[in-house]
C-alpha cells in the first residue's frame, strides 16, 4: 500500500497451489519413469545484488511505490539452447532443465515465445519433488505468448516438457527472466496478528463481496509485488472481466507486464483462523484499459482498470461488485483486502468516511478510521493496495491509495497505530475526475451510456457464465460471407452440434458482441452497427474454448 511500508513475511502452504490454467491430472511423466536429476543441465540466472535491491527498496518506499518481494534476474534458456532430452521408447521424448538463482527464498519464472502443441504438455516442480505446478498444456497457450509460474520454494526448480513423437520440434518456448525472492516469505504468517480472516463472523453477510475480491501478483520492471483488486460490475451486465485497483499498483508496468499479472481467486481460510487454507483459482494475464493518469493519487483517486485476457468461468464463483458513484459519505460498512499477500482478511468502520485528498486534487479520497470487532482490529498492510472499500448496501466507494493504520498499539512509525486513518480513492472521482483524457474516465467502462449512479453486484450478470475446461487450438469456426458489411454466418467447428456462446471480440481483446444462439450447426450474427475492422469470433461449446477465427466487417 502506497505510504506503509513495514516488511512482513509471507506463509504459504508448501502444497502446490491450484490454478485455473493447470491440469493437476497430469504429472510429471519423468517420475513415472523414476527418472534421476543427476544428468539434468543446471542453468544460473545473472547474480542477485542484495546492496542493490536495498538501495532501491529504499527509493521505493521514498517514492510510494509497491513493495516488492522478488526482484528480475535474467536466465536467457530456450528448449533449443539448454536443457537436455531423454528419449523414451516409443519414441516421445522428455526435456529437462534446472534454474538456479543462488539464494533465493522462492522464485517465480516468465517465459517468451511460449507455444506448446496439442499433446504436448510442461511442469515446474523442486528438485525435492515437493511443490509441482502443472500440467501446462496447449489450451493455456495466449497468442502473445508470455507465460509465467507460480512460486517454487527453494533457489532452485526444474522445468520439464513432453513431446509426443507425432508434433516433435514443434514446441518452443525461452525462460527470460526468473523472480528471486529474498523477503517477504517465510514460515509464519503473512498477515499481522491483529487482522481477521474474512471468513469470521465479522464477515457474515459479506460472502458476496468476498467473491469479488482477488490477490494480484503485479509485475513492474524491477520485479514482482502484491496488491489487491475487485472484480467490478457494469450496466450492460454482459460479465466482461474488469478488476479495479491502484494506478501506483503499476505505474511502470508495460504491455508485456500486464499479460505476466496473476490474479487469484478464493484465496482465503474456510474458518475464522483456523480451517483449510482454500488456495483458490488463478487467472493469468490483464489489458489495461483505464487510469487515473494522476501520479498514484498525486493529483487524483488512484485507479486501475484492467480487463483479464480469459473470460471468467461459473466454477470460478466469480461476484461482479456494485457501485455507488454518488459521492455520499458511507455511514459504515467494510474493507476485504489481502494484507501482505496473505489470505483474504476484513476490515470494519462503523463511523462515517471523510471527504479529503491525497494529494493535490480536492475532495478525490474518503478516509476511513477501522474499529475493534470480536476476532481482532482489522487495519491494512502492503498489499492492501486497491482494495475495495465498501457501504451498507455492499456497494465499492472507493479503492485503498495508502494510509497509516497498523496493529502495533504504539505505532509502527510516525503517526501510524490502529487508530490512524486509510485513504480510499472515491469511485466518484474515478467516475467523474482525474487529469486523465477521452474513453479513461471509469464510468466509460463501466457506464458507457452515462446517467447511473448506483448499481447492485450480481453473481452471474449476463447470466451465460459457463465452465471452460479446455481450449482448442486445433479447430475454429468459418465465417461466411467474409469480408462482409456485417451480417454473417458463423459455423461451428466440426463435430459442434450446438453452442454455448459465440463472442466476437476486437483485435484489442475487448468483447464487443455476445450472443447466445438457439441455431443447430451455426449461427446469424447481425454487426452492422459495428465500426469497420477486422474482429476475432470465437465459439464456446461444452466446456471447451475454440480458437478465434478473423473477419472483415467493411460497413455499409
Amino acid at each position: 500500500m502506497k505510504g506503509k511500508y513495514a516488511l512482513f513475511c509471507l506463509a504459504f502452504s508448501i502444497t502446490a497451489f491450484l490454478q485455473a490454467q493447470q491440469d493437476a491430472s497430469i504429472r510429471p511423466l519423468s517420475w513415472h519413469y523414476a527418472l534421476g536429476l543427476d544428468d539434468v543441465p543446471i542453468v544460473n540466472a545473472t547474480p542477485f545484488d542484495a546492496q542493490a535491491a536495498y538501495e532501491k527498496d529504499l527509493l521505493r518506499e521514498a517514492e510510494g511505490k509497491v513493495p516488492l518481494y522478488g526482484r528480475m534476474c535474467t536466465v536467457g534458456a530456450s528448449l533449443f539452447s539448454h536443457g537436455a532430452w531423454t528419449v523414451l521408447p516409443n519414441g516421445d521424448r522428455i526435456w529437462r532443465l534446472k534454474v538456479i538463482s543462488p539464494g533465493a527464498l522462492a522464485t517465480d519464472l516468465f517465459f517468451e515465445d511460449f507455444h506448446l502443441p496439442p499433446g504436448a504438455y510442461m511442469h515446474v516442480y523442486d528438485p525435492q519433488r515437493t511443490q509441482v505446478h502443472g500440467a501446462f498444456l496447449d489450451k493455456h497457450v495466449q497468442s502473445h505468448g508470455y507465460f509465467t509460474t507460480d512460486m517454487i520454494f527453494g533457489e532452485s526448480c526444474v522445468i520439464e516438457y513432453y513431446e509426443p513423437l507425432l508434433v516433435q520440434g514443434e514446441g518452443h518456448f525461452t525462460i527470460t527472466q526468473v523472480s528471486h525472492a529474498y523477503r517477504m516469505v517465510g514460515a509464519s504468517s503473512a498477515a499481522d496478528t491483529c487482522e481477521v480472516d474474512v471468513n469470521c463472523s465479522e464477515g457474515e453477510g459479506w460472502q458476496a463481496q468476498r467473491d469479488a475480491v482477488v490477490r494480484i501478483r503485479v509485475v513492474d520492471p524491477e520485479g514482482t509485488g502484491y496488491c489487491t483488486g475487485v472484480l467490478m460490475n457494469n450496466t450492460a451486465q454482459d460479465c466482461r472481466p474488469y478488476i479495479l485497483t491502484a494506478m501506483h499498483c503499476a505505474e511502470e508496468s508495460t504491455v508485456a507486464h500486464f499479460n505476466q499479472f496473476v490474479f487469484r481467486f478464493g484465496y482465503q481460510r474456510a474458518g475464522c483462523d483456523s480451517g483449510q487454507l482454500l488456495q483458490g483459482a488463478n487467472m493469468n494475464g490483464c489489458v489495461k484499459r483505464a487510469d487515473s493518469n494522476d501520479g498514484g493519487g498525486n493529483q487524483g483517486s488512484d485507479f486501475l482498470l484492467l480487463e483479464l485476457n480469459d473470460p471468467l468461468t461459473a466454477d470460478l464463483v466469480p461476484y461482479f461488485a456494485g457501485w455507488d458513484v454518488t459521492n455520499a459519505p458511507s455511514p459504515s460498512g467494510k474493507g476485504i483486502h489481502h494484507p501482505a499477500g496473505s489470505m483474504k482478511k476484513i476490515s470494519t468502520y462503523t463511523s462515517a468516511t471523510q471527504s479529503t485528498s491525497w494529494g493535490s486534487a480536492s475532495g478525490s479520497h474518503w478516509r476511513v478510521r477501522w474499529v475493534q470487532t470480536e476476532n481482532g482490529r482489522g487495519v491494512t498492510e502492503g498489499g492492501s493496495s486497491g482494495s475495495p472499500l465498501f457501504d451498507p448496501q455492499r456497494r465499492v466507494v472507493g479503492t485503498l491509495t495508502g494510509g497509516a493504520s497498523c496493529c502495533a498499539i504504539n505505532g509502527c512509525g510516525p503517526s501510524t497505530g490502529p487508530n490512524a486513518w486509510d485513504y480510499y480513492g472515491k469511485i466518484s472521482h474515478h467516475f467523474f475526475g482525474n487529469p486523465n483524457g477521452p474513453g479513461q474516465k471509469l464510468r466509460d467502462w463501466l457506464d458507457p451510456n452515462g446517467g447511473t449512479n448506483v448499481f447492485d453486484g450480481a453473481y452471474n450478470p449476463c447470466g451465460t457464465l459457463i465452465s471452460v475446461n479446455e481450449v482448442r487450438n486445433d479447430q475454429r469456426p468459418e465465417i461466411h460471407p467474409n469480408p462482409n458489411a456485417g451480417e454473417f454466418t458463423v459455423n461451428y467447428p466440426n463435430g459442434v452440434a450446438r453452442a454455448d456462446r459465440i463472442e466476437v471480440s476486437d483485435l484489442s481483446g475487448r468483447v464487443v458482441h455476445v450472443a447466445t444462439p438457439r441455431t443447430m450447426g451455426k449461427a446469424q450474427i447481425d454487426g452492422s452497427g459495428w465500426s469497420a475492422g477486422t474482429y476475432l469470433v470465437s465459439v464456446i461449446a461444452n466446456g471447451v474454448r475454440y480458437a478465434g477465427a478473423k473477419v472483415t466487417v467493411e460497413g455499409r
